[in-house]
């Protein structure tokens, strides 16, 4: 495993090129905060979406919004001058998300850069393992990112995790037992669990998030050198998307 530390922001940690991407976010632990940091940090004009649904009071966080309810929001593509939220209506505490196909179709106008799409949802729990219908990865998709936060290492499995049955299955854990290094990694690189769908996007990397302690950055490291050894994965990033980022972002590679 090669690995490089200091990483300035989440876009290179990733491995994102200036244009023509179209990110989707999977997983738990932190997918609409990688949506919006990406958003603050790609260069260029692009769009914020999901193919699911958001808490509407996130909305907030967009620079603009608009919904598939408003008679000009395509137009609005046309005037873009950093990022602009696209969600489909927006019913009660619930922004609900746009059709899978719609992310390509606006990455493919003339003023759109880049489009980021969270595509998965979690309860705001730190790891998660796909039911059937999920997730939503757009058509068209470069690079799928799945997401975990560390503190999934730091509970019972039924405690940390959003559909835990799903997580046992992948696993061979027990709800009342806390997942380790091992165990996450298999989920996190699994067909069934954090690569599902994978085969559908142009790429893959893994998010490790809220690590911000020694003894977090060793426990991540070693989550990486299990996905990067024992499978296809090329990339995986560690760090915390929110609180001290001075240390900035630690890359392993192959």
């Amino acid at each position: 495993m090669n690995e490089q530390t200091g990483v300035a922001n989440i876009v290179e940690a990733l491995g994102l090129a200036s244009r023509g991407e179209l990110v989707a976010i999977v997983g738990g632990g932190g997918k609409s905060s990688l949506m919006f940091a990406l958003a603050e940090q790609l260069s260029g004009r692009g769009v914020v979406t999901t193919t699911t649904r958001i808490f509407a009071e996130q909305m907030s966080r967009a620079a603009e919004v608009c919904t598939l309810d408003d008679a000009d929001w395509w137009a609005r593509l046309d005037n873009v001058e950093s990022s602009l939220l696209v969600v489909g209506r927006v019913e009660g505490e619930r922004a609900m998300g746009v059709p899978p196909e719609l992310p390509a179709e606006m990455l493919a106008h003339p003023r759109i850069d880049w489009v980021v799409v969270e595509a998965d949802g979690s309860r705001m729990l730190p790891v998660k393992a796909p039911a059937a219908h999920e997730p939503v990865v757009p058509i068209g998709t470069t690079l799928l990112v799945p997401v975990v936060g560390i503190d999934a290492l730091s509970k019972p499995i039924g405690e940390v995790a959003h559909r835990p049955e799903r997580v046992c299955a992948i696993t061979g854990l027990a709800e009342a037992d806390t997942l380790t290094p091992a165990a996450l990694a298999r989920l996190l690189t699994s067909p069934e669990g954090g690569l599902k769908d994978a085969r559908s996007a142009g790429r893959a990397a893994v998010l490790i998030n809220k690590v911000e302690s020694a003894a977090e950055y060793a426990l991540a490291r070693e989550i990486a050198d299990r996905m990067l050894r024992d499978s296809p994965l090329e990339r995986v990033a560690i760090g915390a998307l929110l609180g001290d980022d001075a240390k900035g972002w630690v890359v392993c590679t192959r």
